[in-house]
């Protein structure tokens, strides 16, 4: 089997389910090692060197939040799944937010979930060959799917939850750097928002932004939030292990987005553009699926809108091929993504940037501006 001679380090407190979950590892030839808690966790890392860590997230003396926190700094290139029974979606955001590859809820009806969870992760970081993935039967039925479990029925059903949970996933309204000046407002009609946003760092020398509208909206835009977010997660810590670039290249990060979205059987699309800015040359890459985001040049008041070419929003399994295409930026020029009412644009060309709104009006606007 492609698992075996892999070592993976299963913390839990609970020890039927440790010992479950241990013996199923095992038996899909994994090497397992156990501990009840993070401070155990941390005493046998060094003497286990884990190629995976599961993890619950509430356990005594050191929980899985803070244990992933630890590992994050002290081995950012070892991968961890967390396999939980806490309800608050606030912790399984902070935990993907802290580089969780994935998560399951328990309890786990099925083990093969596990299973396809632990593979997709190590074919991810390249401790299982891609050629070598499995079959397994009944993972292509959407209720199999993991965005399908119990967060996601709660979510759905409860709009208050949701809208608390997609708040904490934006990113600060404005961010200034030396090279970048970032900045968007996300304006809502309704309690959740189906405008989605983001901007971060990959390295020393590129920002990466995006702006989405997911189809159908209401309070699925919540769960799309956190698992687009855990996408790009997962690609900007693969990133920083050395492993792929495919967070700096906008067609493949579709792809990518577009695979994970129909796998996961939400049965939503999402309009996106996606920009990934190297500071160095002032060079922007822009990709972008579907047609409602348009993608503008800004020099100072004048909008110039770029032509790009037609292509379909994500989600969908016949999805064709992205395009990227690339802007160099002069000093001052930014390059402007618009969306929805004319609040949005009105906003952006007073660069008025407060990030989530409400409003009568539904919109968005996002600007990523070159600067000295």
């Amino acid at each position: 089997m492609q698992l075996d001679g892999l070592k993976v380090l299963v913390v839990e407190d609970d020890p039927v389910f440790r010992q479950l979950v241990s013996d199923y590892c095992s038996q899909i030839g994994l090497t397992v090692s156990g501990a009840e808690d993070g401070q155990e966790a941390l005493e046998r890392f060094h003497d286990v060197q884990p190629d995976l860590v599961l993890v619950d997230l509430c356990m005594p003396r050191m929980g899985g939040l803070e244990l992933l926190k630890v590992i994050s700094r002290m081995a950012p290139e070892i991968p961890s799944i967390v396999i939980t029974g806490n309800k608050a979606m606030s912790d399984v955001v902070e935990a993907l937010r802290l580089g969780a590859w994935d998560y399951l809820m328990k309890p786990l009806a099925d083990l093969a979930v596990l299973k396809q969870a632990i593979i997709d992760c190590l074919r991810e970081t390249g401790d299982v060959p891609a050629a070598e993935q499995p079959s397994i039967p009944g993972w292509e039925d959407p209720g199999q799917s993991i965005e399908m479990a119990d967060n996601f029925e709660a979510i759905k059903h409860d709009t208050q939850t949701a809208s608390l949970i997609q708040a904490q996933l934006f990113p600060a309204s404005r961010q200034s750097r030396k090279g970048y000046d970032f900045g968007y407002n996300l304006f809502k009609s309704e309690p959740v928002s189906d405008r989605l946003c983001d901007g971060f760092e990959c390295g020393e020398h590129y920002y990466c932004a995006y702006l989405a509208r997911v189809h159908p909206g209401g309070n699925l835009g919540a769960f799309v939030s956190v698992i687009i977010r855990s996408f790009f997660n997962q690609k900007l810590k693969r990133y920083r292990q050395g492993g792929s670039e495919a967070i700096l290249e906008p067609y493949a990060m579709l792809g990518y987005l577009n695979e994970q979205l129909v796998k996961s059987g939400l049965g939503c699309t999402l309009d996106i553009a996606y920009l990934v800015f190297d500071q160095r040359t002032r060079r922007v890459a822009i990709g972008r699926a579907g047609n409602q985001i348009k993608v503008y040049l800004r020099s100072d008041d004048l909008l110039s809108p770029l032509a790009l070419p037609q292509s379909p929003p994500i989600g969908q399994s016949s999805w064709g091929q992205p395009n990227c295409h690339y802007r160099d930026l002069g000093a001052g020029q930014a390059l402007v993504l618009l969306e929805g009412a004319n609040i949005a644009r009105d906003s952006l060309m007073a660069e008025q940037f407060s990030g989530l709104q409400d409003d009568l009006h539904a919109g968005a606007c996002l600007q990523l501006k070159s600067s000295a």
